[in-house]
C-alpha cells in the first residue's frame, strides 16, 4: 500500500496541515485525520472536500485517488459549496461564486478579464480584503479567508505599490 501526503486547509484558517493517508483513502479517512489535527467540530459534520481545479466537491463515496487527488495536492475542507467573491475597483463591483479552493489569483484573473484591464495594468494591482490592509498571496484559497459562518469574501483591487512624490 502506497501513501500520499496532502496539504490540507480548513474553512477560515490559514494553517496548512500535512496529512499522510493510504492511496486507498476515502473522504471519511481524510476527515478522521483532519479531526486529529484540529478540524473544528462545527465544520466536521458538514465538511466537503475541494480541489482547486474542480468546481464541485469530491464525492464522499469514492476513494480520493479515483477522483484525481494526487500526492502533494492541496485540498480544503469547507462547509460552503461556493464562496461568493466580490471585487471592487473604482466604481465597478463584480461578484461571482467560486469553489472554496479557488485561489486569490484565480479571482483576480477573472476580475481583470471581466473589467477589461490590460495585462500590464493587472500586474500592477493586487487584491486586498476590503476594509483591511491584508493583501493575501495569489496562491491562498479564498475559503480560508471567509469569516466564520459566512460563504463570502470581499476584495478591493488596489495598486501593488503606491508611488508618492
Amino acid at each position: 500500500m502506497n501513501k500520499i501526503t496532502l496539504f490540507v486547509q480548513f474553512e477560515g484558517s490559514s494553517t496548512i496541515e500535512l496529512i499522510e493517508l493510504s492511496d486507498t483513502a476515502t473522504f471519511a479517512d481524510l476527515i478522521r485525520s483532519a479531526v486529529e489535527r484540529g478540524l473544528p467540530d462545527d465544520i466536521r459534520n458538514e465538511a466537503l472536500i475541494f480541489l482547486e481545479e474542480k468546481e464541485d466537491p469530491l464525492d464522499a463515496a469514492i476513494p480520493l485517488i479515483a477522483q484525481g487527488v494526487k500526492h502533494k495536492d492541496r485540498v480544503i475542507l469547507h462547509r460552503c459549496k461556493r464562496v461568493e467573491a466580490s471585487v471592487a475597483f473604482n466604481a465597478r463591483l463584480e461578484q461571482r461564486k467560486f469553489n472554496p479552493a479557488a485561489t486569490v489569483g484565480r479571482v483576480k484573473r477573472w476580475f481583470v478579464k471581466e473589467i477589461g484591464m490590460t495585462p500590464v495594468d493587472a500586474s500592477e494591482h493586487v487584491l486586498q480584503i476590503t476594509g483591511t490592509s491584508h493583501r493575501p498571496d495569489e496562491d491562498v484559497s479564498i475559503g480560508t479567508l471567509v469569516a466564520k459562518g459566512t460563504c463570502s469574501v470581499e476584495f478591493t483591487l488596489v495598486p501593488r505599490k503606491r508611488v508618492e512624490g
